[in-house]
């Protein structure tokens, strides 16, 4: 990557370019207006590389919509998304995160998530639109306790 990238949130000019993001990585768009405020972009200047959403239920939280420009792909900007999602959610209070993936199961072990089984997810993520049928039923679930107090 040439100069530096950083994280801001999303804004509603922004719906445009994450919704191409996410149908470029066949990722769904189910739920993504209601949650956009707590969704983040890595940017380079003016160009958006990647994004990664939350859906907040409660203490917990649902990682979604992690997604990376094909061009960007492979330079870590998907981990450096998923830690600033960590960290934003731990630093919002919130207990666990959750993820649903059809195609990154091996990628977020890496990040400190453990597949979980649905019924093992707790009861106020069942509102997610991604628990309802915008991620199939084969989606491989992953789940974090995040740290209480902040990140030491």
């Amino acid at each position: 990557m040439r100069g530096l990238v950083t994280f801001r949130e999303a804004t509603a000019t922004d719906l445009p370019v994450v919704e191409n993001l996410l149908i470029a990585a066949d990722l769904s768009l189910a739920g993504v207006q209601p949650h956009f405020p707590d969704f983040v972009l890595a940017v380079q200047g003016n160009e958006v590389l990647g994004v990664a959403g939350l859906e907040r239920y409660g203490p917990h939280g649902l990682l979604r919509s992690v997604a990376v420009r094909a061009d960007q792909q492979g330079r870590g900007l998907g981990q450096a998304l998923t830690r600033e999602m960590i960290e934003r959610a731990t630093a919002a209070g919130l207990e666990t995160l959750a993820l649903l993936t059809t195609t990154a199961a091996a990628f977020f072990p890496k990040l400190g998530f453990t597949p979980v089984t649905r019924d093992k997810l707790p009861a106020a993520l069942q509102a997610s639109s991604q628990l309802q049928g915008g991620c199939p039923a084969s989606a491989v679930v992953l789940h974090l306790a995040l740290p209480q107090g902040g990140l030491s």
